[in-house]
């Protein structure tokens, strides 16, 4: 009933208007991401600055019982990865995630060096962790489901409808939760949280990010332990 709902309001936003997604230029700092060693990539990932250089950010629910190896490949393009393929040294999520799935769905990544080179050396320097309000114009990159592709895009105007941020953009298909919205040089949402990021194509939904993912990133920057992914993950649509 609540999925209905949301929809209904996101119908009678003014000045509302659904874009479509199409395919984009591959971009550096965005890239998919990889789970188990599987040629198939399930999930996209964004760059954000850090002291180190060396961390992404991507939805939590896309981490869900993963224990083998993660890798992400920023600015790949029809099965190209121009800037290399980054395995994930440690991933951190919220400690309240398993109780908050929907407010808390975000978690970053910490990559190991490449060829003795950090992250952020190659992709140059990351997105910046900005509020998020209402009726700005943002663009999402990410990745759909699946294995030597191009990244699609699309631009948008957020609303927050029940609290919740949103976006109208048909074609952020499966695969593309943990695409950040990007305005300007910040990032002010991922495709996630909600019903992890939605449950029908052409609305989006994103967990609101701060002030938490800062406090996360910051735990990320200081090179700590990581996080177990929880078994299980709400899936209500």
């Amino acid at each position: 009933m609540l999925v209905v709902l949301l929809v209904a309001l996101m119908l009678c936003v003014g000045g509302a208007v659904t874009s479509n997604a199409e395919d984009v230029q591959a971009n550096r700092r965005i890239g998919p991401v990889f789970i188990d060693g599987d040629s198939r990539h399930t999930c996209t990932a964004g760059v954000v600055h850090s002291l180190h250089g060396d961390l992404m950010v991507t939805a939590a629910h896309c981490l869900t019982g993963v224990r083998g190896p993660i890798t992400v490949a920023p600015g790949y393009d029809r099965g190209q990865t121009p800037f290399g393929v980054w395995q994930v040294a440690a991933v951190y999520l919220d400690p309240s995630v398993a109780a908050e799935p929907d407010v808390l769905d975000f978690a970053v990544l910490r990559l190991q060096p490449r060829d003795g080179r950090s992250l952020e050396s190659v992709t140059g320097r990351g997105w910046s962790v900005a509020p998020y309000r209402a009726g700005l114009r943002i663009r999402v990159v990410g990745y759909g489901a699946g294995e030597g592709d191009s990244p699609v895009g699309c631009r948008a105007r957020t609303a927050t409808v029940e609290g919740i941020p949103t976006i109208r953009c048909r074609g952020l298909v499966d695969g593309t939760s943990g695409s950040p919205w990007l305005s300007g040089r910040s990032v002010v949402g991922i495709v996630g949280g909600f019903r992890q990021g939605g449950c029908v194509s052409f609305i989006s939904h994103s967990p609101p990010l701060l002030p938490r993912l800062a406090a996360l990133v910051a735990r990320a920057d200081r090179g700590g332990p990581g996080d177990t992914p929880p078994d299980t993950s709400p899936d209500d649509c």
